[in-house]
């Protein structure tokens, strides 16, 4: 009884001279759509919208969504990364959450605290010899889907039409526990009145991300060979050849040889050939972990020499409240005068931090200076896209306050200015949500947007409703959005009124369905779109 009573006392003091402490709060997928990942906590305390939460590859912290709804118990987020996230899978948040232990309640437990009684079982029919319990390394997993993505408006016959979308992930890990694992993930895409064209060349719909195989020797030694990506090396992209991985204590290197997906279509192209290595070193400390990766590649284009650059990837959430990320590319080569020459140039770099000393409040900036991104499947809009392109690059910043429990609201910030431009782009917006409303039990999201560059000026209000239906296990979602957009030198003006609906449900396991429609409204021109997914896993 005196060390149980230790014990307490301990904790009593802990939660005196400790106010807030940094938690890790673990939620797993419910369901993932095409733009929205659904996790379930036990609670949400300490998360915001706006909020960044990961997943974790080789206690390594990855982005996973933004968060955008929430609930007292669940949320939904902007999918971040490219990598598919299932259902059941874990999502991470790290918030800070005040002890709510008071002492009061601490010396309530001392006196109604009982020890109980310590009981012996018999010693009878003890085995002679103990079975060990094997557990099969094997696992298999899959996931397909097939959309229908419709597209009608008033202006004629040419706008008017479907398009159909296969997905297929796969994976057999440790097959038939041996040390071969293999996946792939692949996209078949095309216009329904377009069958004819597909039909003969498939490799103009068929767009394959991932398609490799993989042995361990160990856990120290890993070969891939296929079309792959490397998370140590994401920059690189796709990557079609084979790839060599080698740790030591706290080293990991590794060398690549291959070639790039064609530009056009994404196919194999043997004359885009590269190759390059890195290494990686992880550092465990006490208040958490830091990621250094350095590498090295050579890209040719018919063999010659496209490209030559170093790439630096940090990773970082040793400071306390704080987490880290930044990346830096270095050009090595150019050519003058068509004239090959060495070079030292900084092509591309990208920081970003989260600071998050309470719960009520997170502040996240970021600075970007790499390359567009080339999408080669997307269901956005003309509107989304000149949005999405002028908050990319430059500088942004973003505050989020949580003064209630049900109560957010954040703002944001971005500023660009590029060689070339005519004058600087600036951005800046407003987000307020609530979640659990009384009576209807639904959360609203109210969001505001001011874009002006070179390129455009611009205006877009939105607001969302969403409810949860637990008991159908679905999600439903109305929305609107206004958008105004002012083209430079008299290219004309963009005015949207748009309708949004979103309805999912994951009850008939292993099938989930979702629709999506929206409306634009034009002056002129009306134009709806409507997404059907349905998804199974075996």
């Amino acid at each position: 009884m005196v060390k149980k009573i230790n014990i307490i006392l301990f904790f009593i003091i802990v939660s005196i001279t400790v106010n807030a402490q940094q938690t890790v709060k673990e939620g797993k997928v419910s369901y993932s759509s095409p733009e929205l990942i659904y996790v379930y906590f036990e609670n949400t305390d300490g998360i915001n919208a706006g909020d960044t939460l990961y997943y974790k590859t080789k206690n390594k912290n990855n982005p996973a969504l933004q968060v955008k709804y929430l609930s007292k118990s669940s949320l939904s987020g902007v999918i971040l990364t490219d990598k598919i996230i299932d259902a059941g899978s874990s999502i991470f948040a790290f918030v800070f959450v005040k002890d709510s232990t008071s002492i009061d309640d601490i010396q309530t437990n001392l006196q109604t605290e009982s020890i109980p009684p310590v009981t012996i079982e018999p010693l009878i029919n003890l085995p002679t010899e103990f079975k060990k319990k094997e557990v099969s390394l094997s696992k298999t997993d899959g996931r397909y889907s097939i959309q229908s993505y419709s597209n009608f408006s008033n202006t004629g016959f040419r706008s008017d039409y479907q398009r159909w979308r296969h997905s297929l992930r796969f994976t057999s890990q440790r097959i038939g526990e041996s040390g071969f694992s293999f996946s792939t993930y692949s996209i078949f895409a095309y216009k329904a009145d377009e069958w004819n064209v597909v039909s003969d060349n498939l490799g103009r719909a068929l767009k394959v991300y991932d398609f490799n195989l993989k042995y361990e020797f160990d856990e120290t030694a890993i070969i891939w060979a296929g079309r792959f990506i490397n998370s140590k090396i994401s920059n690189i992209s796709t990557i079609d050849g084979l790839m060599v991985e080698k740790s030591f204590s706290s080293f990991t290197f590794g060398l690549v040889g291959g070639s790039r997906p064609n530009f056009s279509d994404f196919g194999f192209n043997s004359k885009l050939f590269e190759f390059g290595g890195y290494v990686s070193k992880i550092d465990s400390f006490s208040s958490g972990v830091m990621e250094n990766t350095i590498s090295a590649f050579n890209q040719t284009n018919d063999f010659k020499t496209d490209r030559r650059f170093l790439y630096f990837q940090h990773t970082n959430n040793v400071i306390r409240n704080i987490i880290l990320f930044g990346s830096a590319e270095v050009d090595l080569f150019k050519k003058v005068n068509n004239i090959a020459q060495s070079d030292f140039s900084f092509t591309g770099l990208f920081f970003s931090a989260r600071y998050a000393p309470v719960r009520e409040f997170s502040l996240n900036v970021s600075y970007d200076a790499r390359k567009n991104v080339i999408y080669y499947e997307t269901f956005k809009s003309l509107s989304e896209t000149i949005l999405e392109n002028e908050l990319r690059q430059g500088f942004r910043a973003r505050a989020n306050f949580r003064p209630l429990n049900n109560l957010n609201f954040s703002l944001q910030y971005g500023y660009r200015y590029r060689k070339g431009d005519v004058k600087a782009s600036t951005n800046y917006g407003a987000n307020l949500g609530y979640s659990m409303i009384p009576i209807i039990q639904s959360s609203a999201n109210i969001n505001f947007n001011r874009i002006n560059s070179s390129y455009v000026d611009g205006y877009v209000y939105s607001a969302n409703l969403t409810k949860s239906l637990y008991s159908l296990s679905s999600v439903l979602s109305l929305g609107f959005r206004k958008t105004i957009y002012n083209f430079a030198n008299g290219a004309g003006k963009l005015e949207e009124n748009t309708l949004l609906f979103d309805y999912s449900i994951n009850a008939l396991k292993p099938f989930s369905f979702s629709i999506s429609y929206e409306g634009v409204f034009e002056s002129t021109r009306t134009t709806g779109r409507i997404l059907f997914d349905i998804t199974t896993k075996f």
